[in-house]
């Protein structure tokens, strides 16, 4: 009898496996991990920065955040492929979409900053009496002047409420005196000496009358 042999061939590891193999695993690791902290900081710096202007402690999210998120993004997976995924539809598409969304939002980013820069100079801060709100006398820088303006503020956790109250004629100094008339009044002493008083809705959150002094 002939004794027959088999010969078994073992199939050569693909250039993805041995790619992939050559990768220490923790780098991996870091990269999705990196990947995931940009995700979920996107997600929370664009409802953040679109929602700063009611909820001010959002005001700490500087405009810049969201796109800078988007850059690094693409930049990891356009570095995808140094992590062993060499497949060109694992790491280009995604690539593509993310550049996509970030060109449009650079100049877009760039004027939000230029013409609608939230940065205020503190004047004076008025309490209420139950401690619940504060008044809040600021600079708001204009695009051609420096106005003097008045700002209602809850004092309260992350989603604490403003809303604006009085903004000073272009021109006009501060108000001479700003205080609480009561739970839900302002009275602001311009500086002419004439008052104005507002009324505001604590639950709302909004300012339902102003009633200003006759010309």
């Amino acid at each position: 009898m002939t004794k027959q042999t088999t010969d078994e061939t073992i199939p050569a590891p693909s250039g993805h496996g041995r790619a992939t193999d050559r990768v220490p695993r923790r780098w991996r690791i870091a990269w999705l991990l990196a990947v995931s902290a940009l995700v979920v900081m996107a997600l929370a710096a664009a409802p953040a920065i679109w929602s700063s202007g009611r909820f001010y402690r959002f005001q700490d999210v500087p405009v810049w955040a969201f796109p800078v998120c988007l850059i690094g993004l693409a930049a990891l997976v356009v570095l995808g492929p140094r992590m062993g995924w060499r497949r060109t539809r694992d790491w280009l598409v995604p690539a593509a979409v993310l550049v996509l969304a970030v060109v449009p939002l650079v100049p877009l980013t760039m004027l939000w900053a230029a013409f609608d820069s939230d940065d205020r100079k503190t004047v004076a801060v008025e309490v209420s009496a139950d401690g619940g709100h504060e008044a809040v006398t600021h600079y708001v820088d204009a695009m051609i002047d420096t106005l003097c303006a008045v700002r209602l503020r809850e004092r309260g956790g992350l989603f604490s409420r403003q809303t604006d109250v009085w903004i000073a004629p272009e021109g006009q100094r501060c108000p001479q005196r700003v205080s609480f008339a009561g739970n839900n009044t302002i009275s602001i002493i311009d500086a002419r000496g004439r008052e104005i008083t507002a009324h505001f809705d604590a639950e709302r959150m909004q300012v339902t009358q102003l009633v200003r002094p006759p010309s």
